[in-house]
């Protein structure tokens, strides 16, 4: 019978994945240097902490920095902490020196310093990651071009990208907006993808997630690919958490329907310019109830019900206008 790990627990294959180092060098240097030392599962599988993975973060990269593993692989912790900080106070870090989390001068912790990026990120995506205590949104943009005109040299650890589709030219586009950004991880929020496009763009830097995930889970995984511990994570008394079943992501942006709107149909009717109003009414209607003022608990209840319903009325819209789409052969 195979245990259940906790929540702040890691095999080896998912410590592999996130820090970036291979399953072999990390056994040669835990069987060397002693860098961790993991637990054993009852089958006998090692089984890794979140301190082993924060301490396995921050020797990756030291090394890619140009320490060799001999010379690091004995400092504790804070020691590694404070060896890196001197690093990037050195400029010695590189590009590698930008993924380090930085701390808090109000309180001396560890914030993970996340940038959103695209057009059309659901209601509770944008609400709900400032309400995390342990998350600083640098930025909210558009577009790649946004971003190196209004926060470029920005400290950036974590760039979330809303894309509808993930496909063939998606990593180049991933390594472009890495490399411009500085940041040491993207998580890509798709709509659609096949599998095969989707194995290609994981990577240790780059993880790809279906636009569905619940906020609270994302915020997760944001603290968790930054080297933070997502089992200290803490939202603020205000914080606006939505569940991913209740509140469907948005299919359409507002530049889509709003062209869909204006194309003639094949067979002579209005529907498409129709549905597209509706959808847009609804949207309206979704971001409205979402705001409105709440004098008690039963006020927040109503209007969280509202919002739920009106968000999945919007999504069965959307797959009868992707139908229409589908039929007449429009490119949206």
């Amino acid at each position: 019978m195979q245990t259940e790990l906790a929540n702040d627990e890691y095999k080896i294959g998912a410590v592999s994945k996130i820090t970036g180092i291979g399953t072999e060098t990390l056994r040669a240097w835990e069987r060397r240097y002693n860098v961790v030392v993991p637990k054993r599962s009852g089958s006998g599988d090692r089984v890794y902490s979140q301190e082993d993975l924060n301490k396995l973060f921050v020797l990756k990269n030291l090394v890619d920095a140009g320490n060799s593993i001999g010379t690091v692989a004995h400092l504790s912790l804070d020691e590694l902490k404070n060896k890196w900080e001197q690093c990037i106070a050195h400029g010695t870090g590189g590009a590698v020196a930008k993924s380090l989390l930085s701390h808090s001068e109000s309180e001396g912790q560890q914030q993970c310093k996340v940038v959103l990026l695209g057009e059309d990120f659901p209601l509770r995506v944008l609400d709900g990651m400032e309400d995390f205590a342990d998350l600083d949104v640098v930025a909210h943009v558009e577009s790649l071009e946004q971003w190196n005109q209004e926060y470029a040299g920005a400290l950036v650890h974590i760039v979330v990208v809303e894309m509808p589709t993930i496909n063939e030219t998606t990593r180049n586009y991933v390594a472009k907006l890495l490399k411009e950004t500085g940041a040491w991880h993207a998580i890509i929020l798709y709509g659609f993808g096949s599998q095969s496009d989707i194995s290609k763009l994981q990577s240790p830097q780059v993880s790809a997630i279906r636009s569905s995930i619940d906020v609270y889970e994302l915020a997760r995984v944001c603290i968790d690919r930054a080297g933070g511990n997502p089992k200290s994570m803490e939202t603020s008394i205000s914080a606006t958490v939505y569940a991913e079943e209740a509140i469907p992501t948005r299919r359409y942006s507002n530049k889509q329907l709003e062209s869909l709107a204006r194309i003639d149909s094949s067979i002579q009717c209005e529907c498409p310019r129709h549905l597209s109003d509706l959808i847009k009414s609804l949207v309206a209607f979704e971001i409205y109830s979402a705001e409105c003022e709440n004098k008690n608990a039963a006020d927040a209840a109503m209007h969280a019900y509202l919002h739920a319903t009106t968000a999945q009325s919007r999504a069965i819209l959307e797959d009868a206008l992707a139908h229409i789409i589908s039929h007449e052969n429009i490119t949206v």
